[in-house]
């Protein structure tokens, strides 16, 4: 990633390093980023004390950091980079709907995805898979279309595993059971609902970043300068 920074840096794009991080590792961070040779910016690390460290509500660093930022610079047009981890994609998402004028790119970098296909491999072979379970579930009740038996067999079949939570809303059996790479990409798709094609992408490679055509276009076509944050 430092050499697409680099690059951008390059051609004029400034940097604003911003990070969930307490400002107590800002050493840290900046002997990194001179050690890995990511060109200079402004670093902008949150101020917490041990309780919020804690107990602080996720992205909301990032989201009263960023608009600050744009704010400073209201004839910046910027990119927003982040990752898939955490709640990158909402925070940049709520931005982009702020500031759509301003924002010409996001980039998600996919961490999730392989480590969603290694569950959704690891649930399939278990014999008490609740993916299994409630497949089979599905099926069968399909099959009886829904005859008087129909809660035996929704008992049983639940009675395998236990529900995962964030599956324990699905009741209906009409509504399609998601693995968790399925539900990685309907997040990825609800996120950039609504954003103007070709602003929203999620990358695996830092080549994909380099090529990316709306960015190329931004540096060869704008007279402003483009702000790069992350």
């Amino acid at each position: 990633m430092n050499e697409v920074y680099r690059s951008w840096a390059s051609e004029g794009a400034h940097v604003h390093y911003v990070s969930n991080s307490p400002w107590q590792v800002y050493p840290a961070l900046s002997e990194f980023i001179t050690n890995k040779q990511f060109p200079q910016g402004s670093v902008h690390l949150r101020a917490v004390s041990t309780q919020e460290l804690i107990r602080g509500k996720p992205g909301k660093h990032k989201l009263e950091m960023i608009p600050k930022i744009l704010q400073d610079f209201p004839h910046r047009k910027f990119i927003l980079v982040g990752d898939s981890g955490e709640i990158d994609p909402e925070v940049y998402q709520q931005i982009y709907n702020q500031y759509p004028d301003q924002i010409i790119k996001i980039f998600i970098h996919d961490v999730t995805s392989q480590r969603a296909r290694d569950a959704d491999k690891l649930a399939q072979e278990r014999p008490d898979s609740y993916y299994r379970s409630l497949r089979k579930f599905l099926s069968r009740e399909s099959s009886l279309q829904r005859r008087g038996s129909t809660s035996q067999l929704a008992m049983d079949a639940m009675a395998e595993t236990e529900v995962p939570e964030e599956q324990q809303q699905i009741s209906n059996p009409e509504i399609p059971l998601l693995t968790k790479l399925e539900q990685f990409e309907e997040r990825m798709k609800r996120v950039s609902s609504g954003m103007r094609e070709g602003v929203f992408t999620v990358f695996t490679l830092a080549s994909q970043l380099m090529l990316d055509p709306v960015v190329a276009e931004e540096f060869l076509m704008s007279k402003t300068s483009t702000d790069l944050s992350i």
